[in-house]
């Protein structure tokens, strides 16, 4: 099994949250359920959190997406353990890939967007899959996950854990400016304005930070301040850019 490696994201608090709930269910009673959720709005770095845990972790990585039925989600399951061609009704995929979790008991599986699945009857396969196999699951996705979850309550019930991604502050923007642009110091105010607009995203705060990072460079200016990018205006942020002239 080829695993595809990744740099350490920055230390962000999003990224030690995820890494202690697979900690979590990784280390949890034997008595205990081992499904797990991880859930917040888009942007806020989830995906890069699970991958670096998955990383660590050896997880069994997946990613769902609007058009994933159960037969996809079980394929692409096998297919990251090691089956290079499942074949087979759901059924029996559900077999296979209890039968090889179950040899590699000690690997999470890590399910990301599944708000996309969690809407639809098959969402009870990943129970399943944790009762047969008693593999720990994470459940990954946007803000309106654990509501969509409450419909299943086989799945809802065997949550150990809920924990939220939360938005930027200052101490992860400032480790994430260490990360992005190392050769630009960003001043307090200049700082402040892109958590601001951005209300936090981790998403647009990085592209901010190109952003800044590329106008010192022109300027050739070791310090970038509000006024020197180019004011509020100048920054992406969560409202749409009015069309000129408005």
């Amino acid at each position: 099994m080829n695993y595809t490696p990744v740099n350490r994201p920055a230390p962000l608090k999003n990224v030690a949250a995820f890494t202690t709930l697979i900690q979590t269910v990784v280390e949890r009673r034997a008595d205990l359920p081992g499904l797990a959720c991880f859930y917040g709005k888009s942007g806020l770095g989830k995906t890069k959190a699970a991958i670096y845990g998955a990383n660590k972790y050896r997880a069994v990585y997946v990613e769902c997406g609007q058009f994933t039925s159960a037969r996809s989600l079980l394929r692409q399951i096998l297919q990251e353990v090691g089956v290079q061609n499942p074949r087979g009704t759901v059924t029996e995929l559900i077999e296979d890939a209890v039968r090889i979790l179950v040899s590699q008991a000690e690997r999470p599986l890590i399910v990301d967007e599944a708000h996309w699945i969690a809407h639809k009857r098959f969402v009870d396969v990943l129970r399943e899959l944790h009762d047969k196999s008693t593999v720990p699951v994470i459940l990954i996705g946007e803000e309106t996950l654990p509501k969509q979850l409450e419909t299943f309550e086989r799945v809802h019930n065997r949550i150990l854990s809920w924990v939220q991604a939360y938005p930027c502050d200052l101490e992860d923007f400032t480790l994430l400016a260490g990360s992005v642009c190392a050769g630009v110091k960003i001043a307090g105010d200049l700082a402040q304005a892109i958590i601001e607009a951005t209300t936090g995203n981790t998403r647009r705060i990085v592209v901010n930070l190109a952003a800044a990072e590329q106008k010192a460079n022109q300027l050739g200016v070791g310090t970038l301040d509000l006024a020197t990018f180019g004011g509020r205006q100048a920054i992406i942020g969560s409202r749409a850019p009015s069309p000129r002239g408005m």
